[in-house]
């Protein structure tokens, strides 16, 4: 959660939309409209047909997983389901409901998991999951496919149909979207506002950067890649495999150097997105029993890198790696006879340097915050892998 320091005052919008039902309140739709499906907040779902059973009514994940099983289980080891994470809540209890409601507008979109978590803070247990309730399932299926206790999705799997499906069925059918195979569809948590840029860039401009991208040109979403074969599973920065297959490395070695390379091949935006993660490529020589030789570490950095000091955002850099793009460092032999070259990636490098300390510095040590934070900044500090680690030789 890294938004524009100024969070905007959503208060009274929030309390006028929580105490209305939504006005369409499970009525089948005739259309769909994309242009409003992402508002500011969501509304309330309204009031359940009476005839709807238990799982019907429900809001929970669980309550879909007892239909959508694969995607239920998917969803469980994504990032989004823990959307609401120790870090996340450990920040939300300093804030004030309108700039709470900002930030679960993504992490837990819907109406009812805002009224949850503030229910729980004002019980004072906010700090415990299992108190949580429909707040802690993060961004769940309710988020993206729910409004006004009706179904929304993507068209149907085989005929590629679109439209209200066959009534009466389950819930009452779902209306069918191509907006959901869209980009689109992802920037309204993946796209930042231009009035939160930072050296004329907002620190989340994803969408932006897709649009420019020779993945957009040939027609390729975010879903492509991020949700395959429609699995809920959206993997990211912090997944090895999904970034080993965004990027290709190269390596060749002569009588004088070794060169290592990165190239941003499959990235459909930039490498990294974020202004959180930190990519550094390094070379190091080896002495005769592989043990890496003082003072011959070449590194490079791969990332955006930014501040934030009296009340002002400020960028450092941004060395990050655009579509095709390629970085590279060279190191020279020296004397040694192995160099040794890995791609280290740190997902949470701000958070884990910047935002958590400053947090535990300035918490009540018996507050609960502060063991929310404590527990993602030892998270974040686990999080850092290594990538295409290997061994060259000299000729």
């Amino acid at each position: 959660m890294l938004r524009s320091p100024q969070v905007r005052l959503l208060l009274a919008f929030f309390i006028l939309s929580a105490g209305i039902a939504f006005a369409i309140g499970a009525q089948t739709p005739s259309s769909f409209e994309p242009d409003t499906y992402w508002p500011p907040l969501l509304a309330p779902q309204g009031v359940p047909p009476e005839r709807w059973s238990e799982i019907e009514k429900s809001l929970a994940p669980s309550a879909c997983g007892q239909c959508h099983a694969d995607q239920f289980v998917q969803w469980q080891t994504s990032r989004h389901a823990h959307a609401m994470s120790p870090g996340v809540i450990g920040q939300l209890l300093s804030f004030a409901p309108g700039e709470t409601a900002e930030c679960t507008q993504c992490h837990a979109s819907l109406a009812e998991q805002h009224t949850a978590f503030e229910t729980a803070r004002a019980g004072g247990v906010a700090n415990r999951e299992d108190r949580l309730g429909l707040a802690a399932a993060g961004n769940s299926c309710g988020g993206c496919h729910l409004r006004g206790y009706h179904r929304f999705g993507p068209p149907q799997r085989g005929t590629g149909a679109v439209g209200q499906s066959a009534t009466p069925s389950v819930h009452d059918g779902v209306m069918r979207t191509k907006f959901f195979e869209s980009s689109e569809f992802c920037g309204r948590c993946h796209q930042f506002a231009n009035d939160a840029g930072v050296n004329g860039k907002p620190l989340e401009n994803t969408y932006v950067e897709w649009r420019a991208s020779p993945q957009a040109a040939q027609g390729q979403t975010c879903q492509n890649c991020h949700m395959p074969d429609r699995r809920h599973l959206w993997r990211g920065i912090h997944d090895p495999d999904m970034v080993r297959s965004g990027l290709t490395m190269k390596s060749a070695v002569d009588g004088q150097r070794a060169r290592f390379e990165i190239t941003n091949s499959g990235v459909g935006h930039a490498f990294p997105t974020y202004a959180v993660p930190r990519v550094i490529m390094h070379a190091v020589a080896l002495d005769s029993a592989g043990v890496p030789r003082r003072n011959t570490e070449v590194t490079h950095v791969i990332a955006r890198e930014v501040q934030y000091a009296n009340n002002d955002w400020t960028e450092i850099s941004d060395t990050r790696l655009m579509p095709l793009q390629t970085a590279a460092i060279e190191l020279r032999w020296n004397g040694a006879d192995r160099i040794r070259l890995w791609l280290e990636v740190i997902p949470d490098h701000y958070y884990a340097t910047q935002v958590y300390p400053a947090l535990l510095q300035n918490a009540p040590l018996d507050s609960p915050a502060t063991a929310l934070i404590a527990k993602a900044a030892a998270g974040a500090a686990a999080s850092p892998y290594r990538l295409f680690e290997t061994e060259l030789r000299r000729p």
